[in-house]
């Protein structure tokens, strides 16, 4: 018999099993009597654990209040140090900025505690205590290293005392700031390095609220600051710093619609010496006729080109922006007044009615020479509409409109507006592609590239793939101050394909009964003369191939024209648009090989705006898309 086999037949193996089990018995029964009290430390461990984190959770939550209580007081002291500028207090200034910067020392040294160590370990925390972290992390250095210089910036840079006598900007002050640039500019780019690794998604709703303010802050004012510091210099000399600077301003005239705005009939010279705004001319059509000078062509282009437009582009100054490329409109402009009054430009502004309409709802109205106000609200209508009914001859309209635009420039650089406010509306201006500039001076031309205002047909498709679709008025009319437009681009990824449609709609009303207002070709092409004649311009992006037009001729098929410009190919077709009707054209293209830059769609300006809608499909073959 085995030893330790127990059987219930064997009385002495019961026995030896009695034994054997009083053998084994002492290990199952220790353990029977240590589990209850192993049970109540774990108890205890985990209910001193809970007191402990809870003690944790407390003492966290404590010093995570008082860190935002901290920032927020800081918040509140800069934006209370921007009144005590207004009042020039540097004692209260010294004493709001010690106080903003002990505040956010303060929070630093909580967020760098070690409970919040421990925090950003913990599961589903950890994240939003880093980002906590990080972002006071990043006001202390903007506080430290921007703020002192930003200071010293904004108070240098008040505007209500910048304003000189006779319009313009005292250039001292920002000579003076422009070393402390950098200093900011190093900040911000510091500051966003290290906000840079938060992933607002994952955090929580409380939390990413909480820190948004700033961390779009930071984003904006970055890349600001880097193109303050890299153009200032550049912005300094433009105003005259080192010397006197002469500009011609152009106003385009939508109402006789042209590929960049309109006829640019009337434009005036301007200086700008060590700030100080100067009126030096003025001019319009007329002042070439009375030259001589009109009808002649002193910058020749080549016939590729040529083959696109009419062929008095080249000719009179009325048709210089037919071309969508504006340094070669500024270039015709610059060799045509130099050879009528020898004038040579540092630089070529053009802008329109609508501009004018959006910094009259800054500055407030001006009177004109006639009595009239001109207001941000009636300012395109007279300028486009009532003019020429009131006017019917073009040589008044004409002299009506250099008045207003003498008048508003006067208007303009002497009385008192908020800057923020008109920068805001130059900005919009800008987005309707309502302002074009163009300089002789590279640098300072590359910050018109830099801030997308050159209005230059783009030389590839690497850092921008540019479509054009744009209209010239060959009615040789005024109409156009009622026409309505819309733009779509729609894209075919796999073709590598985009159309791009043009919506036209004729509103003249009833009362239009100005001659110089109506048609004067429509007669001879046998329509009505309050029938729009348009060219239809559309320019495709260089090595892009033009497949497909809609409709396939136009209302004028000796006018059907096509060429190439810059590298970019482009064709045009006339159309007829009735009075209340409406006309569509639509051109496809297909897409250059390799990698593309963002679309930007652009287009002719109306005396209103332009609805641009580019669709879902274009995101496959563009990273991002601009319908400016």
């Amino acid at each position: 018999m085995t030893r330790g086999i127990v059987t219930r037949s064997e009385p002495e193996g019961a026995q030896t099993g009695a034994v054997l089990d009083a053998e084994a018995t002492p290990v199952p029964t220790r353990h029977r009597r240590a589990w209850p009290w192993i049970v109540v430390a774990l108890l205890t461990v985990l209910l001193v654990g809970g007191v402990v984190a809870g003690a944790f959770a407390m003492q966290f939550w404590s010093e995570a209040q008082r860190a935002r209580a901290a920032v927020e007081r800081a918040a509140a002291g800069i934006e209370s140090l921007r009144a005590d500028l207004d009042a020039a207090d540097t004692a209260q200034l010294r004493a709001v900025t010690d106080e903003v910067q002990a505040n956010v020392t303060l929070a630093v040294r909580t967020v760098d505690g070690p409970l919040w160590d421990i925090a950003m370990n913990v599961p589903f925390v950890g994240q939003n205590v880093d980002a906590v972290r990080r972002v006071t992390h990043a006001v202390d250095v903007l506080v430290d290293r921007a703020l002192p210089a930003g200071l010293q910036f904004m108070a240098a840079t008040d505007f209500d005392r910048l304003a000189v006598a006779g319009g313009g900007i005292d250039l001292e002050p920002f000579r003076q700031v422009q070393s402390s640039i950098p200093e900011i500019a190093a900040a911000f780019t510091e500051a966003q390095e290290i906000v840079a690794p938060i992933d607002t998604s994952t955090l929580l709703p409380e939390v990413s609220e909480s820190i948004s303010d700033i961390l779009g802050f930071i984003d904006l004012a970055t890349p600001a600051l880097g193109v303050a510091e890299k153009y200032l210099p550049t912005l300094l000399d433009m105003a005259g710093s080192a010397g006197t600077k002469t500009y011609l301003l152009m106003f385009q005239n939508n109402a006789e619609i042209r590929a960049t705005g309109g006829n640019p009939a009337a434009s005036m010279i301007v200086t700008l010496t060590d700030g100080k705004l100067g009126y030096v001319d003025q001019g319009s059509s007329q002042t070439f006729y009375d030259a001589g000078t009109q009808g002649n062509e002193y910058v020749p282009l080549p016939g590729e080109t040529m083959g696109i437009y009419l062929p008095t582009l080249t000719r009179h100054s009325q048709d210089f922006t037919f071309t969508p490329d504006f340094p070669t409109t500024a270039q015709l402009f610059q060799a045509l007044w130099t050879h009528t009054t020898g004038a040579t430009f540092d630089g070529v502004v053009s802008i329109d009615p609508v501009v004018l309409s959006h910094m009259l709802a800054v500055s407030g109205p001006v009177t004109l020479g006639d009595g009239e106000l001109l207001t941000a609200d009636n300012a395109v209508k007279v300028l486009l509409s009532d003019a020429y009914e009131r006017y019917p001859a073009g040589a008044d309209s004409d002299a009506f409109f250099a008045d207003a635009a003498r008048q508003v420039f006067a208007h303009l650089t002497s009385s008192s507006w908020d800057p923020l406010q008109m920068l805001a509306a130059l900005e919009q201006s800008a987005k309707e592609q309502r302002i074009n500039l163009a300089f002789t001076d590279p640098a300072a031309q590359a910050l018109a590239v830099e801030f997308g205002l050159d209005g230059a047909l783009a030389g590839d498709t690497a850092t921008q793939t540019q479509v054009g679709i744009y209209l010239n008025d060959s009615a040789v009319s005024k109409l156009d101050y009622h026409l309505a437009t819309a733009v779509t681009a729609t894209c075919d990824a796999a073709a590598r394909t985009i159309t791009t449609t043009m919506t036209m709609h004729n509103g003249i009303t009833d009362d239009i009964r100005s001659n110089y207002t109506l048609g004067y070709r429509n007669r001879q092409l046998g329509v009505p003369r309050t029938t729009m004649i348009l060219d239809v311009l559309f320019f495709a992006p260089p090595g892009a191939q033009i497949t497909q037009t809609v409709p396939a001729r136009g209302d004028v098929a000796r006018w059907e024209r096509s060429g190439v410009e810059k590298g970019n190919t482009a064709v045009s077709k006339t159309v007829f648009i009735g009075r209340g009707e409406t006309e569509t054209v639509s051109f496809t293209t297909v897409l250059p090989a390799g990698d593309l830059g963002p679309l930007r769609l652009r287009h002719t300006p109306t005396a209103t705006e332009t609805p641009v809608t580019i669709d879902a499909s274009c995101n496959a073959l563009f990273p991002a898309a601009s319908g400016g």
